[in-house]
C-alpha cells in the first residue's frame, strides 16, 4: 500500500511540474502579462 501511495504522489508531482514547463518554442522569448495592471512584456529565455 505504501508503494502505491508513493507512486501516485510521484505521478501527481510530475504531472503538476510538466504543466508549469514553458510551452513556447526554444528560440523565442517568453511573453509575461502582469496580473495587476495588464502590462505585457517579453522576458528572454535563459538556459544554464
Amino acid at each position: 500500500m505504501k508503494r502505491l501511495t508513493t507512486y501516485l504522489v510521484t505521478l501527481a508531482l510530475l504531472v503538476g511540474l510538466s504543466g508549469c514547463a514553458a510551452m513556447t518554442p526554444s528560440g523565442t522569448d517568453a511573453k509575461v502579462k502582469c496580473p495587476a495592471c495588464g502590462y505585457e512584456f517579453e522576458v528572454p529565455k535563459v538556459h544554464n
